[in-house]
């Protein structure tokens, strides 16, 4: 038989031999509060100490324990149980919150349970127990408590999907307000139709609201941006959404737009954007229509280039939309112009690629060819002032960075988040794809992360968060059963 319990003093035992059974767990109970006992309250001849948390994580953690006993025969298995309510933690009846190990006689001084498949960002409970031969089960009186922390590289499916509209080839961006991310998404397509609804996305709260439909045609592969300014006569922030471009036939055979549309955000109108050129009235887009271009902003720029026309042929042009302002320097949205830059890509025409900003830095990534060749090159747009006349007000220069590690690809969704920049899935001549992969400015690296749940997607929005990514809607392929979705994911990063 093991030694007795070492928190006995010596009158103790004498006293509990000389004891009927009741009276000596009475006396257990006063000489050792740290006493296993039942539900009912009967005291065990098994003691504990309060366990210890020694790691955890977004969904467990590491907790080791402690016991000792008096009579080694008595006890056949010990464990951990947990609950999320503050009451002590018992065991469930498919005993699902608990771990169970098999007593040897010949336990170690203290013993670690691993527990798996909690809840992030919860309170738990946790204490261990002991079965003794009959069955009954004893639990430590000690309740330890800890904190499931946010969950990093996982996925996890919002409850909301992104409208009830199915479809592909829409538009997504990103803009501040109040310390708050807000994305502005909406139009694209699926097999039959071409979509002109707009919403807003919350990433605080994860709602979404329309917003006052596109007043231009219904359509897909659209161009847009914010812009963000301070309005001159009131030192007020202003914010609008451009939105212009695209094609208006779902099947891509005609409808190629060159209008443009600005959405005032504070004042939720749209209005149509022209020139601001008594020369050139009309459209403040004269270059050739397209769908599959890239668009950004900076600061109080606009930025469009790249994308194809309705023959498939790719462009490799950019533009800089410069606004209006009078000789007080105040802001008129809805007259500007976009400007030819002259310096165009330097990496050749493309479609499908995709692009994402990194504080003032905006990179563009993937693409394909005129040749139908797909690319996975990632170059750094760095802004510099036109000197010259024939640099226009603005130009870019080119800058390649570390190759994207997968497979070469268009129609990728990107987000920006942290200080890093995202891209996957997308698709090229051998399928799509649902791999996901993270852009480490400050040492030009990539990171594998964890893959896409949805399946193997293309052309869906990429959401940026405050602290995460979303990616949702999109393209699952011509086999697939639902070929167009309204799936919301969120990635923790």
């Amino acid at each position: 038989m093991k030694t007795l319990l070492t928190l006995f003093s010596a009158s103790a035992m004498l006293m509990c031999a000389c004891t009927a059974d009741d009276n000596l767990y009475s006396h257990y109970r006063i000489f050792f509060k740290n006493a296993f006992v039942t539900p009912s309250g009967t005291i065990l001849e098994s003691a504990g100490f309060g366990d210890t948390i020694k790691d955890v994580y977004d969904r467990g953690a590491t907790v080791q324990g402690y016991f000792e006993y008096s009579d080694p025969d008595e006890i056949v298995k010990y464990g951990h149980c947990w609950s999320k309510d503050s009451n002590k933690p018992i065991i469930n009846k498919d005993s699902s919150n608990c771990t169970i190990f098999d007593f040897n006689g010949n336990i170690p001084a203290s013993f670690e349970s691993q527990i798996d498949e909690l809840a992030f960002e919860n309170d738990y409970y946790v204490r261990s127990f002991i079965i003794t031969a009959n069955g009954t089960v004893g639990y430590n009186p000690n309740v330890s408590k800890f904190t499931t922390s946010e969950p990093h590289d996982e996925w996890f499916k919002c409850d909301n999907p992104l409208t009830s509209v199915l479809r592909a080839d829409g538009f997504a961006v990103s803009t501040v307000i109040n310390n708050d991310t807000i994305t502005y998404f909406g139009l694209g397509r699926n097999a039959g139709q071409c979509y002109n609804d707009v919403y807003k996305f919350d990433s605080r709260t994860q709602k979404i609201t329309p917003i006052k439909t596109f007043e231009g045609s219904a359509r897909w592969g659209v161009a847009a941006f914010i812009l963000n300014y301070v309005d001159a006569a009131t030192n007020e922030k202003i914010q609008c959404l451009y939105v212009g471009l695209g094609c208006s036939d779902p099947e891509g055979k005609s409808g190629y737009e060159t209008d443009f549309y600005v959405y005032d955000i504070i004042k939720g109108r749209w209005d149509e954007v022209r020139s601001n050129y008594k020369d050139r009235q009309g459209p403040s887009f004269t270059g050739n229509p397209r769908t599959g271009s890239v668009s950004f902003s900076l600061g109080e720029l606009g930025f469009l280039g790249l994308g194809e026309n309705a023959t498939g042929a790719c462009h490799n042009d950019f533009y800089v939309f410069v606004m209006e302002r009078d000789n007080q320097n105040m802001p008129n949205p809805k007259r500007g112009y976009f400007y030819t830059m002259t310096q165009p890509f330097a990496y050749g025409e493309l479609t499908g690629a995709s692009s994402f900003i990194i504080g003032n830095n905006a990179y563009i990534i993937g693409g394909k060819d005129n040749d139908g060749v797909y690319h996975n090159d990632l170059i750094h747009c760095i802004l510099k002032d036109g000197s010259s006349k024939d640099e226009a007000p603005y130009y870019f220069m080119w800058e390649k960075k570390r190759q994207f590690p997968g497979d070469a690809r268009a129609f990728g969704a990107t987000m920006a988040v942290g200080g890093y920049g995202y891209y996957g899935t997308g698709e090229n001549a051998k399928g799509l794809y649902s791999d996901f992969y993270r852009y480490d400015q400050a040492n030009d690296d990539w990171l594998r992360c964890a893959p896409y749940p949805g399946g193997k997607a293309s052309r869906g929005f990429g959401i940026s968060g405050n602290d995460r990514c979303y990616l949702g809607a999109g393209y699952l392929g011509e086999n697939s059963d639902s070929k167009y979705i309204n799936d919301l994911w969120e990635y923790r990063p």
